[in-house]
């Protein structure tokens, strides 16, 4: 009999081979396997994660959510709602929600994340930094621009503090930030982040290049 792991391993193998039809049966097989087992067994939110995925490279969107929200109720269950497992099962639906345009929705849950992290790595944490940003997207996107600006800014101070400032997830948040001040009327202040993250573009560039002897 084909077990749990095999069944993953060759789903991953077809879906690397763009074998869809084929990784879909094996996960289906994975999840029947892993609804048979403990209601909080990891293995049944990550073959659920999976077959989300693979939903969306099948074009089946809206086939991925309750996958996704199913997952996220086994990661609860499993780990408690202050855990940093379970901040990753939010931040998968919140980025589902933020990549088909439901910013409302990415809103509700990133606001989720950003409190789990603050409380378990600290306010300044690079994890809280992070999630800081995709919320900055996330309200930017909404319009909400006051408080999408205050999180870019907490955002790419902890980004330069803890990646320093040839940081290209840096780069995309001072770019984004520019944007904001354009869509705002605060031209100057635009211009000069644009020419930040110019600089920084350069830095890294520099970085990349092999040394010549």
């Amino acid at each position: 009999m084909t077990s749990w792991e095999q069944h993953i391993l060759e789903a991953q193998r077809a879906a690397d081979s763009a074998e869809l039809d084929t990784a879909e049966t094996h996960l289906h097989q994975a999840m029947t396997m892993a609804d048979e087992l403990e209601p909080n067994d990891k293995r049944r939110f990550l073959a659920r994660e999976m077959l989300a995925d693979l939903r969306q490279r099948q074009g089946r969107v809206n086939d991925a959510e309750p996958l996704l929200q199913q997952a996220l109720d086994v990661r609860k269950l499993r780990y408690g709602a202050f855990h940093q497992r379970y901040a990753e099962g939010l931040q998968n639906l919140a980025s589902y929600y933020f990549e088909n345009e439901r910013f409302a929705d990415a809103e509700q849950l990133s606001r989720m994340v950003l409190k789990i992290l603050e409380k378990l790595s600290g306010a300044e944490s690079e994890e809280a930094g992070h999630v800081a940003g995709q919320l900055a997207d996330t309200l930017h996107e909404l319009g909400n621009f006051q408080d999408a600006e205050a999180l870019y800014v907490r955002a790419i101070r902890i980004r330069k503090n803890v990646a320093g400032p040839a940081d290209p997830e840096g780069v995309y948040l001072i770019q984004r930030y520019a944007a904001l001040l354009e869509e705002i009327g605060r031209d100057d202040e635009a211009a000069h982040m644009r020419a930040s993250a110019q600089g920084k573009i350069s830095g890294i560039i520099k970085a990349l290049k092999p040394i010549v002897e």
